[in-house]
Formats: C-alpha cells, structure tokens, sequence
C-alpha cells in the first residue's frame, strides 16, 4: 500500500467526498468514481485493496436501510453465487497483471458505464430454462470483472434490468450483490498480504469522507438537478476514462 503522505490523504479525502456525494444525489458512483481517480495516483491493485473495506461497510449500511426487500435475493441466487465463486479468481489476476493493462480495463469500463447511464441501454428480458445458463454465465463474468477491476456496476445493473427486479427491491439487490463480491475481495486481498503495515485499519479512515459525502448527497438531492449533476458527473468520468486509455495504451504499445 501507499505512504500516506499529506497531499495523498488531502486527495484521497476529496475523492471519497466526491463520490460519496455522487452516491447520496443520483444514486450511484461511490465505486465507479473513486478507484478510477485513485488508480490515476497508486497501483489499481492497491486502489483497490484500499476501497474495498469502506464500501463493504457502506454497502452493509444500504442492506440494513433497505432490509425489507430481503425475499428478493432468491432472484439473484445463481448469479450470486456463481459471482462469488469467481471473484477470487479476479482478484488474483489483477495482482498479476501489469498496472497499465488494468487501467486501461477500467477505462473501458468507465466509458461503458457512462454510454449506460446516458444511453439508457437495457437487455431484453430472458425467461425460462436459458435464464438459468445466463445467469450462471453472467454471474462468472460479473464476479471476474469485480475482482479484477472493480468495475461492477455494468454487469450488476444490466443483469438486474435483464432479471425484472422490482424499482423497490433494485437498491437492496444491488447493495447486497456489492456487499458480497467485496467481501470475497477483502478476504483475498487479505490472504495475498495486501493489508500488511495496518493498511486495513488505515482504509478505514476513508468512511468519514464518504459518509459525509453521502450525507451531504442525500441533504442536495432535492435542491440539486439530479439530471444535471449526473451529466456533470458523467463527463468528468468519460475524461477520466479517455485520459487512462489514452496515457496507458501508449505505454503497452
């Protein structure tokens, strides 16, 4: 991990702030705009290992709010599960691979994320027996992508719409997808060292900013354009996703 030098606490303050704000105004981004800017900083690996103690624990929080919806996770059992069984499997790769190969997949990642948002892009919806297989693919897919770039919102959304998950039980799904894929991530990290030097206790002085984020999200949702604020949002990300392709594909080429 990191020295915690003062300018990276001041930065990595700011950018928990930011996409804990994102998170309580549209919704969304605590993952997607927070190991994208630090990535630009420190090893994706790292960034990573880093994130993934605070928003478990943030993660937990949501299930807690949204606790009634429980019955909904039988219809995310088979994606689920077979995510977690390949979150490992992620985890290990990006420790493996070299940094400019993972920040370009996060870069791709976040242009795909942003063509979502903007785009309104939603899969037909599959019933029956193939729903099965296709979730069972799909889940391997979401959980590798998870551990290896942390890039989980494609996957969990688009499988979410695919699947007809009800507006109520959609946060509590999404939340408790999370909360289990970094849960995986957390105990293998931990396993490949990645949390020696008290760098575990260190991550999880970036709650306050998120917290505090989120907070002040949830206070401006009302008064703030969501419309806006998420365009605004979005376009940073796209110039976050470019300027990562951009920096890094000339390097591996």
């Amino acid at each position: 991990m990191p020295e915690l030098s003062p300018a990276l606490v001041l930065f990595l303050t700011a950018v928990l702030l930011f996409g804990g704000f994102a998170k309580g105004t549209i919704g969304f981004g605590l993952i997607v705009t927070t190991v994208p800017f630090l990535s630009m900083v420190m090893p994706p690996s790292a960034a990573m290992a880093w994130m993934a103690i605070p928003i478990f624990l943030l993660n937990l929080y949501a299930i807690a709010l949204t606790w009634a919806e429980w019955r909904a996770i039988r219809r995310v059992a088979i994606f689920l599960f077979m995510g977690i069984l390949f979150v490992p499997a992620g985890v290990r790769l990006v420790v493996w691979m070299p940094a400019g190969i993972t920040r370009v997949g996060i870069g791709v990642f976040i242009l795909i994320v942003v063509a979502m948002r903007l785009g309104g892009l939603e899969p037909a919806k599959i019933a029956g027996m193939g729903a099965r297989w296709v979730s069972a693919l799909w889940g391997c897919a979401a959980g590798l992508i998870h551990g290896s770039l942390m890039m989980p919102a494609p996957p969990i959304v688009l499988y979410l719409n695919f699947s007809g998950v009800p507006k109520d039980a959609f946060v509590f799904l999404i939340s408790t997808v999370a909360a289990s894929f970094l849960l995986v991530q957390v105990i293998t990290f931990a396993s490949l060292d990645s949390y020696t030097s008290g760098a575990g206790w260190q991550s999880l002085l970036m709650l306050a900013p998120a917290t505090l984020g989120t907070w002040l999200g949830n206070r401006f949702r009302q008064t703030l354009s969501q419309t806006i604020f998420e365009r605004l949002v979005m376009g940073l990300l796209g110039i976050v996703g470019i300027s990562l392709l951009a920096k890094n594909l000339v390097g591996l080429f």
